[in-house]
């Protein structure tokens, strides 16, 4: 972030712009924060029972993410070193290959990932119950721990980490950068612990801890799932054991590929970012870098230490409970288990002031084009953060705790959001290829992977990858899911089609705003309130 904060620009005493202060830590730690805490603590263990046969190669099925993960990375820099500007993924598929497809596929990804939040938060409060657990022998916490067992809890603590991170994120981009790389830091630690611990036990050590002194934690889950008194052994014969098939690791690569998705919110911080032309490139492969590594380190590490006979058992009988924190912490003296633990929960709520952020700039874009009314796009004078976006995606984030409160099938809305965003980046691929023709005017202003052969083949093995990718998403969800994104791709095509024809009445032409890109300053222009003197 940068040391010290610019201040506002204005034009002619009327609009209000957005401030540029974030900086290469900040672009980081957004993806590292958007990235990591979502996935890795539940889906590298909730996979055996989501692909049986997956075994013991989980750590591999996220190695052959990697390589989609950074190619379209790669694509994104590219058009983010010639496209610096809030919206990201949408203004670079609405100017380098077409408005339509743009706006529709980014419209499904933002009601997926504002649902996500909800869904998100919800999860949240059973990581933050086990954390909690494990400081039994310390301090009476009995009354905390019956209250996030309760159904209050599981409305109330989620709705709260939504709406301060709403707050966080109004208060300013400033605000944002420094919390987005506090928490990046405190998760990191978290998962350093898990990885020491993980490679320094094996399977027979976690079978003597289960035995002896599992923590109150899992002892508690163990009862509840009928599973008390069990022993590895036991519990491990329970797993369903299916051979390994071509098919199957490819759909767990699929399955994986969601706990990589999310580094693409580092584009849609292109209207504040300091020096975005050479920050927003560098910042992908950064944080590509980071991510890529902290999976596989810590993947390893679990699998090292847990067998992963033990992990499908427990899965199937708790299939929406079982996490990292709550298996590695066996191994851990109650200090270190509890705050593993709460890291872990910490993680998860990381994934939230990204996520406003991104899906914010993308409404903010879409209102500042005129596809939504543009006093949608409006920017706190105070603050110069666009408050209505980020109230709109707490608000879809807020309804979405709602209904996992009333039926808890979180895992649909996972399913929702990997589909959408796979699709989006397959037209980011296609947009590199595409931009040339499409505007050569903003093709001249590339200027990462500035060579048109590397472009080409980036985005040609990109689409490789993500092309199956996406027919596998499709295959792995459920007809909710699949029916539930093609409705929200249907309502993108139904605003944009409304929009257009609306403009078109008012004498405007939409073709000519999306023949240009914003202007750097992402001014909104706004009839100016009257000075108050202090």
């Amino acid at each position: 972030m940068s040391s010290e904060a610019q201040p506002p620009q204005r034009t002619n005493g009327k609009g209000i712009t957005l401030v540029r202060d974030l900086g290469l830590l900040a672009l980081v730690a957004t993806a590292v924060c958007n990235v990591i805490g979502g996935g890795i603590n539940m889906l590298s263990v909730s996979i055996q029972g989501k692909i049986p046969g997956i075994g013991p190669y989980v750590p591999l099925a996220f190695l052959i993410g990697v390589f989609p993960a950074l190619f379209t990375a790669l694509c994104y820099a590219t058009l983010a070193s010639a496209m610096p500007r809030a919206g990201g993924g949408y203004i670079y598929v609405s100017r380098a290959l077409n408005p339509f497809l743009g706006f529709m596929a980014t419209f499904s990804k933002w009601f997926g990932l504002s649902s996500v939040i909800g869904v998100i938060a919800y999860m949240d409060v059973a990581l933050l119950q086990s954390g909690v657990g494990y400081l039994t022998p310390y301090v009476n916490v009995d009354p905390v721990f019956e209250f996030l067992s309760s159904s209050t809890a599981r409305l109330v603590v989620p709705l709260g980490m939504i709406w301060l991170f709403w707050l966080l994120n109004v208060l300013g981009v400033r605000t944002y950068g420094w919390t987005v790389i506090f928490l990046m830091t405190l998760m990191l630690l978290g998962g350093l612990a898990v990885i020491i611990v993980g490679f320094t036990n094996d399977h027979q050590d976690f079978a003597a801890a289960l035995a002896s002194n599992p923590g109150p934690a899992m002892r508690e889950n163990l009862q509840r799932v009928g599973l008390a008194g069990k022993s590895v052994a036991d519990i491990s014969a329970t797993a369903k054991v299916a051979p390994l098939e071509a098919l199957n690791f490819l759909k767990a690569a699929a399955f994986l590929f969601f706990a990589y998705i999310g580094f693409a919110s580092i584009s849609q911080a292109g209207g504040e970012t300091r020096n975005p032309r050479r920050s927003l490139p560098w910042a992908f492969v950064a944080a590509t870098t980071v991510i890529c590594t902290y999976y596989l380190l810590f993947s390893s590490a679990v699998y090292h230490a847990i067998p992963w006979r033990f992990i499908a058992g427990f899965t199937e009988a708790a299939p929406t409970d079982v996490s990292v924190p709550l298996l590695i912490g066996v191994l851990m003296p109650p200090a270190l288990a509890s705050f593993v633990a709460l890291m872990a929960g910490m993680a998860l709520a990381n994934d939230i002031p990204p996520m406003l952020m991104a899906t914010s700039r993308l409404f903010f874009a879409w209102a500042r084009d005129g596809v939504f009314p543009r006093g949608l796009a409006a920017i706190s004078r105070r603050f110069r953060t666009p408050h209505w976006a980020l109230t709109m995606c707490a608000l879809v984030a807020t309804l979405w705790v709602i209904l996992c409160a009333i039926e808890e099938d979180y895992f649909a809305g996972v399913d929702t959001v990997v589909m959408a965003l796979t699709f989006t980046y397959i037209l980011i691929c296609v947009s590199v290829l595409s931009l040339p023709r499409c505007n050569p005017d903003i093709c001249q202003s590339v200027s990462f992977l500035r060579s048109r052969r590397a472009q080409i083949a980036v985005s040609c093995i990109a689409l490789a990858f993500l092309c199956p990718l996406l027919v596998l998403a499709v295959l792995i969800a459920g007809t909710k899911s699949v029916i539930f994104w093609l409705a929200a791709l249907a309502a993108g095509a139904l605003i944009y089609t409304i929009m257009w024809f609306r403009a078109k009445a008012r004498g405007e032409d939409l073709r000519e705003v999306f023949a240009h890109l914003p202007t750097a300053s992402e001014q909104l222009e706004l009839t100016p309130e009257p000075e108050v003197e202090d």
